[in-house]
Order: structure tokens, then C-alpha cells, then sequence
């Protein structure tokens, strides 16, 4: 008799498919023809294509607010098909099934894993394997069999590495400045910055008078705010997000646009 587990009540989807192909379709009908009571919940779909930062972070800022138990699928898979391994990753209240690319490396700096196997059980797997859809094939039915009970060691071996982020930590240059990394813009325009809150209270010390001068896009902002509200409509400023990263808004406009920046564009800060 094979291990089993309290079932789940979830899975949640986040990939770079789209909604206009059969993709989404497709993951989501082999669960439900597993797992039929499972209920699934699309966190998203619009990842950019082998946006492996982008699939990561915003994961990273949903699967905090679902219950415990709940099975996260994450599909941003430039390498499908090649020798990369997909990871299975149980931690304190979350289950992860994602390729072994980087993608899990934010999640895993707030929640890290308990338990990590390398999906290798190809009972568990569709009976024909594309060598082009693992997601479908391989980590749906992996997901379904995992929510109806079946233990994440049934699943694989397991392994103690994997890929960390592609993305940069925020690095100190030689004048002492901090060099940043744009993340995402998402659909407001705000561009959200690879600086955490608590990292920043900690070079900080938690000081109110701490200087703040952020240059980004050939634009210097000195003040860090606490709400959009606060900014001076259509002029950049800086404030810390409801998920805890540092973001550069413009009240009433987009940043992105204002600032001419996206996705790994560099900024610096001076704290002093």
C-alpha cells in the first residue's frame, strides 16, 4: 500500500499559455478527469512567453493567501523536452510542481522546502508522453493524484538542489550605491524592483531619517511613500507594495511608460 496524504482542496495554475489555444484546456481537463472534486484557480496566464522571473514572481505574491494543502502548478518551460528535471516540493502549507528552471527560487525564499523529489514515477504520468507538453502529461496528473492523497515521496526521489532565481539580488556597488533590477511592470504600469521590505529595513535600521534617492529611467525620486494616494499626480515615486517589493508608480499613469522601463531594467538606490 503506497503512502498517503490528507487530500487537497485546490490546485492553482500559473503559466505564460495564454487563453487563446487549447493549452489551459487541456491542464485543467486531465486534473478534473483524476481529481473531478478538485477545485482549480487560474492565478494567471499572461507570464510573458519563457518569462521565467515574471511565472516566479507572481506565484510568489499569490500562494501566501490560499489555504494550507493547497497543490501550485507553475508552467514557464523554455527547456521542455530537455533533460531538466520537474521538481515536486512540499513545504510548511504548500505543495509546488514546476520545472526545475529557476522558477521556484522566489517562492522557496519565503516558504522553503520541506521535501523536494524529482518527478521520475511515470506510473503516475499520461499513458503517451509529448515530448513538448510535460505540463499536460506529466505534471497535471501528477497534481490530480497528489490532491486525491497520494504522498509527494510516491512521486520521485529526493533530491536536496535545485535552480535558484535567474533573478539578481540587489547588489552593493564599490561607491556603496544598491544596484537593482526592474522584476515586472504589471498592468498598471507600476514597475516592482527586486528590494523586499525587510531587506531594506535592515540596511536601513529602521530609521524614519534614513536618506532615499532612487534613479531610474535618468529620473532621481527622494521620497518613499506609504500610498498611491500620497504621490503627485503623473510624477514617479517610490513606495513598498502589498507583497512587500519596492515599486516605482505614477498617480494617475503608467511608469513603465513615464520612466521608458520593463522587465531587468537596472536602477540604483543611496541609502545614507
Amino acid at each position: 500500500m503506497e503512502p498517503s496524504q490528507t487530500r487537497a482542496q485546490f490546485i492553482t495554475l500559473t503559466t505564460d499559455f495564454g487563453l487563446q489555444d487549447a493549452y489551459v484546456a487541456s491542464l485543467k481537463g486531465v486534473i478534473f478527469s483524476l481529481a473531478p472534486e478538485v477545485r482549480i484557480i487560474d492565478i494567471s496566464h499572461a507570464i510573458p512567453p519563457q518569462g521565467i522571473v515574471e511565472g516566479g514572481f507572481t506565484l510568489a505574491c499569490a500562494f501566501p493567501h490560499f489555504p494550507p494543502g493547497t497543490i501550485h502548478i507553475l508552467v514557464v518551460d523554455p527547456g521542455v523536452g530537455s533533460t531538466r528535471p520537474l521538481l515536486l516540493a512540499r513545504t510548511e502549507n504548500h505543495y509546488f510542481l514546476a520545472p526545475d528552471n529557476g522558477a521556484l527560487g522566489l517562492v522557496f525564499e519565503t516558504e522553503p522546502p520541506r521535501e523536494l523529489f524529482r518527478i521520475t514515477a511515470a506510473r503516475y504520468f499520461r499513458p503517451r508522453v509529448s515530448a513538448t507538453f510535460q505540463g499536460r502529461d506529466i505534471l497535471a496528473p501528477v497534481a490530480a493524484q497528489l490532491a486525491r492523497g497520494t504522498a509527494a515521496s510516491c512521486f520521485g526521489d529526493p533530491v536536496t538542489e535545485f535552480v535558484p532565481s535567474p533573478l539578481p539580488a540587489p547588489t552593493r556597488l564599490s561607491d556603496g550605491r544598491l544596484r537593482l533590477e526592474v522584476i515586472t511592470a504589471d498592468r498598471f504600469g507600476n514597475l516592482v524592483l527586486n528590494l523586499r521590505e525587510p531587506k531594506y529595513r535592515e540596511l536601513t535600521g529602521g530609521s524614519a531619517t534614513q536618506r532615499f534617492a532612487l534613479e531610474i529611467g535618468g529620473r532621481s525620486l527622494l521620497r518613499l511613500l506609504e500610498t498611491y494616494a500620497q504621490g503627485s499626480e503623473g510624477e514617479p515615486f517610490a513606495l513598498f507594495n502589498s507583497s512587500g517589493y519596492l515599486e516605482v508608480a505614477v498617480r494617475g499613469g503608467s511608469a513603465a511608460a513615464a520612466l521608458r522601463c520593463a522587465a531587468g531594467s537596472a536602477a540604483t538606490l543611496t541609502l545614507s
